[in-house]
């Protein structure tokens, strides 16, 4: 046992000093800069705007976002994992890769955009609300560009990635600020979504062309075409399934409640969802390499995966507990009195976070493996537990059990994979 575990150190010294984790590293650190940057601009804007709109039309304009975002899956198509994996394997097609991918998430922004147009006036009678929706949809539009985000992440050069998400931020901050000022009131906050798109869009082809591309050599080639989406039809249904779970509450609580309770529990949501970015550019950043040691060494490859886990699991769990220590503290602090009725939503919800996190790593090894099948599946029985849960706790104990839905469905994600026996073997055989 000592000699195994002193090998796995002396391993690990050598992985930190060879040069490639040098360049992991640097990636890496492109994106917590990034995101930290993102968090700080965003997350305090956020509370600033919210101050200012109020727990009703926060509320409402919180609503009219989570609608519809349960529609971008029209637009994803599930394609992205899978275009990260492409690119990866077979950098030498990266026209064919990016053209393809590009021309199937724009045809699904349209089919998206006209789908929620038709659902959102036949499902809500309100003006206002049905013109939030419309403006929040024509984002589609420009989501995607968001393929040449895979192409930096497989290249791992993020840095131009990161800067777009500076860039985006700040630009975005000041113009929230703007409309604050000048008391413009909720239907221009709805055009933020449409201006982080083109933004990023912007920034992306920029960037893109100074590495000295052009998207005028994008080509579709139907054989891509037909492979992805027999690849990706799982993670199709599965990113319903997530945004059905990761969503349906607050539309839910809307049905039942009315918009402040919506504004309330996404107010509680927003804190307890700052953890993500950081297993989010963990797993972003070091899964290239991942892939690469499974080519050269499946046994080494195992233990990284499972050491990842760990890690992010540690750290979820000290987040989780300083958020729920200090819940009351921080909804008074960040936004003020008018919210602090949603103490006790943080404090169940942050504790979902865990699992929820862990499925990001796990769901890359499952695209890895190509077991995009058992995706389809776990997110299959979180989405029926959560909905299911919603729908008897939302009833019985108010916007609490919204909270404890999404609690026990997350943490069923990371779980429910252990089901299957390939994955068990897969994981743990030979885990020293």
């Amino acid at each position: 046992m000592l000699s195994t575990t002193y090998k796995r150190i002396l391993d690990l010294k050598q992985y930190f000093y060879h040069e490639g984790f040098k360049k992991y590293f640097k990636n890496t650190g492109w994106l917590f800069m990034a995101r930290f940057i993102n968090l700080v601009f965003a997350f305090f804007v956020t509370a600033y705007v919210a101050r200012y709109l109020g727990p009703a039309n926060y509320g409402l304009l919180s609503y009219a976002i989570s609608f519809v975002s349960l529609f971008v899956f029209i637009v994803n198509l599930g394609i992205d994992h899978i275009l990260f994996r492409n690119l990866i394997s077979e950098l030498d097609k990266k026209d064919q890769h990016l053209g393809t991918s590009f021309i199937l998430r724009l045809t699904g922004a349209i089919v998206a955009f006209i789908t929620v147009s038709i659902i959102s006036f036949q499902t809500n009678g309100d003006d206002i609300t049905n013109i939030l929706i419309l403006i929040i949809a024509f984002s589609f539009i420009f989501q995607p560009f968001n393929v040449l985000n895979y192409f930096f992440q497989s290249r791992v050069q993020s840095k131009y990635a990161s800067l777009a998400t500076i860039g985006v931020t700040i630009l975005l901050s000041f113009i929230k600020i703007g409309i604050v000022l000048l008391d413009k009131g909720i239907i221009y906050f709805a055009f933020i979504s449409v201006l982080e798109t083109f933004f990023y869009a912007i920034f992306y082809l920029f960037f893109y062309k100074k590495l000295g591309f052009s998207i005028f050599n994008w080509k579709f080639d139907k054989q891509i075409a037909k492979n992805l989406m027999k690849d990706s039809w799982p993670l199709i249904f599965s990113t319903v399934f997530t945004l059905i779970y990761s969503r349906i509450d607050q539309v839910m609580i809307m049905h039942y409640f009315n918009q402040t309770a919506v504004g309330l529990y996404d107010a509680a949501v927003r804190i307890a969802e700052i953890w993500y970015l950081v297993p989010g550019i963990i797993v972003s950043s070091v899964f290239p390499a991942l892939v690469n040691a499974k080519k050269q060494n499946e046994s080494l490859y195992r233990k990284r995966l499972i050491d990842l886990f760990i890690l992010i699991f540690i750290l979820g769990l000290g987040f989780s507990l300083s958020i729920s220590l200090l819940a009351y503290f921080i909804m008074y602090i960040i936004f003020g009195v008018a919210f602090i009725t949603a103490t006790s939503i943080l404090q169940i919800y942050v504790w979902g976070g865990i699992g929820y996190t862990l499925f990001f790593a796990v769901n890359q090894f499952l695209v890895t493996e190509n077991y995009t099948k058992i995706i389809f599946f776990s997110t299959l029985i979180s989405m029926v537990v959560n909905v299911f849960l919603n729908v008897i706790l939302i009833k019985s104990i108010g916007l609490n059990g919204a909270a404890w839905a999404t609690l026990t469905s997350y943490t069923l994600l990371p779980i429910s994979i252990l089901l299957f026996k390939k994955v068990r073997y897969k994981l743990l055989l030979n885990y020293e």
